[in-house]
């Protein structure tokens, strides 16, 4: 079942930077009318990216700068995007923060906040959602998840924690709908992408899994949103993430994946010496 999102209302989340912005992008072209939604201190950023995508694909656009960690967050967006749009057809639950280092240094209030992003906000936001393109049997979520959804990933372990948590709430959701329901629930498991996610995070460059598996946003937005547009359940973007996560470390014994997972999540400057590395032109610590 292929979708149609020409002259559908699409709503995403963190839409003014990054994947939330390539996936905006991305289903303009398609011909949708997009729902933008990013904090307060987006807002310029917001709006202007919005008139852009307006002037470039004669779509309407709304935005929204709501805080989808308040505790009336997610609610509060709802309210307003049926308020202002009518109908939301499409969700695409984006937005989401990331911590790198060891858990037992996370400084509780970015402990609490990933939490609330990660996994309060878009269990609520599909819940409230659902029932409508349900009953409307038409419409679909896509759930921003990542590769790193399959297995523990130290260093990044609340992290992935929470897109592990989208990931299983993801396909619960898609074995509730009704039989023969046109409605879609995917996840687009991206593996790192160049993004201020990334950079906010403290993702060093020499970080192992970055160097095997780096992706710009243009090619996981444009795969994404093809894999989404034909109903695909779940999409890891590049053949060899595809081999890798939903391959090897599926089929691998479970203490043989933990190994490798303790092994590789570390900085390759763990392994080498930096002025080698330096010689080979790899970004130095931090």
């Amino acid at each position: 079942m292929v979708q149609d999102f020409k002259g559908k209302n699409v709503l995403v989340t963190g839409a003014a930077m990054g994947i939330g912005r390539g996936l905006s992008e991305r289903f303009a072209r398609e011909g949708a009318n997009l729902l933008l939604a990013d904090l307060e201190g987006q807002g310029e950023t917001l709006g202007e990216w919005a008139r852009e995508l307006e002037r470039a694909h004669g779509i309407r656009t709304w935005t929204f700068c709501v805080d989808l960690t308040d505790l009336d967050g997610p609610e509060r967006l709802h309210g307003l995007a049926c308020r202002d749009a009518g109908e939301v057809h499409f969700l695409v639950n984006n937005a989401g923060v990331c911590w790198f280092g060891q858990y037992r240094d996370m400084p509780l209030d970015r402990l609490q906040t990933m939490l609330l992003l990660n996994c309060v906000a878009y269990a609520k936001l599909s819940r409230l959602f659902l029932p409508a393109m349900i009953e409307r049997n038409e419409g679909g979520i896509l759930n921003v998840s990542s590769v790193s959804a399959f297995q523990p990933v130290p260093t990044l372990g609340l992290y992935a924690a929470t897109k592990a948590f989208t990931q299983s709430l993801s396909e619960a959701l898609k074995g509730e709908l009704p039989a023969g329901s046109r409605v879609v629930v995917s996840t687009l498991n991206p593996p790192f992408t160049q993004t201020r996610l990334i950079e906010d995070a403290g993702v060093p460059a020499d970080y192992i899994p970055m160097m095997l598996s780096f992706m710009s946003v243009e090619e996981v937005t444009a795969a994404g949103v093809v894999a989404f547009k034909k109903g695909r359940g779940r999409f890891v973007p590049g053949l060899h993430n595809r081999i890798f996560y939903l391959g090897l470390a599926r089929l691998m014994p479970h203490g043989l994946l933990l190994f490798f997972s303790r092994l590789l999540t570390r900085r390759l400057s763990d392994f080498i010496p930096q002025p080698l590395l330096d010689a080979f032109g790899v970004t130095g610590r931090k």
